[in-house]
Formats: structure tokens, C-alpha cells, sequence
């Protein structure tokens, strides 16, 4: 499988329905989809030169997004990036398991975390934005 496709398929297994949010792929997300939801909003890797074996870096970024008539700030938001946090980059170093989709991750760290905060004409809305840092490999 290719992968990015393996990275999406492992986020949302690690996921769903573990954080108790709806997750959503980048432009999937339903016009009446309630507050708050996630979104898989980028996958990117390229190939590290590597003589033993092929090797990638990746990165993933997630999106959470929350929503309020009235303006209560970003606790939601961070609640749900600490719950995402504790799947996909524990205190352990264990790493999301993607060997069904033959890969395997052997690193992962948090590159950035960006809290972003905007008033639309209903509703606040607070988000916090995290991209994660993955080696993989492919799993034989």
C-alpha cells in the first residue's frame, strides 16, 4: 500500500473511535458536521539515501477543529490534541502500528503544534494544528 495512504489508514485505526471525535480526510467533512471533529489534513514524505534498506521521513498533520456560539476559548482543542498526542506519540515512544498496510514506523515525534483561533458569523472557532514526524519502513 502505498504510504500515505498507510500513514491515513493508521491514524484513523489508532484513532477512531478512541478520542471519542468524528475524523475526517482533508475536504471530506460533511456540511452539516458538528463541533468538534479532526481532520488527517496532510500527508507528506520523501526517501532518506539509506544502503541498508529503503527508509522515508513523513510527516502527518492533524487538524483540531472546535466551535462555540459563544467564545470559551481553546481547552477543548488542546484536550483533544493531548488525547491524540497520548495515541500517536505516548510517553512510552510506542509507535502507531501500520504493519497491516506493510510499513512500520520506527520513530515518531511532534514537529509543531499551532493553536489558531477565528470568528466566523455563528460561531468561535478554536483550533489546534499538530504535524508529526515519522521514519518508516517498509514491513516485510
Amino acid at each position: 500500500m502505498d504510504l500515505s495512504k498507510a500513514l491515513k489508514s493508521g491514524y484513523y485505526q489508532a484513532l477512531y473511535p478512541e478520542i471519542g471525535v468524528p475524523i475526517y480526510d482533508a475536504f471530506s467533512i460533511p456540511e452539516n458536521a458538528a463541533y468538534p471533529y479532526v481532520i488527517i489534513s496532510d500527508i507528506t514524505s520523501n526517501e532518506i539515501q539509506n544502503a541498508d534498506c529503503k527508509k522515508f521521513n513523513a510527516e502527518v498533520t492533524v487538524d483540531i477543529v472546535t466551535g462555540f456560539t459563544r467564545p470559551t476559548g481553546m481547552d477543548q482543542a488542546l484536550d483533544i490534541a493531548e488525547d491524540i498526542d497520548a495515541i500517536i506519540n505516548p510517553m512510552n515512544m510506542g509507535d502507531i502500528n501500520i504493519t497491516a498496510y506493510g510499513w512500520r514506523v520506527g520513530e515518531t515525534r511532534l514537529n509543531s503544534s499551532n493553536s489558531v483561533q477565528l470568528r466566523t458569523g455563528e460561531y468561535w472557532i478554536y483550533r489546534n494544528i499538530r504535524t508529526y514526524f515519522h521514519i518508516v519502513v517498509p514491513f516485510d
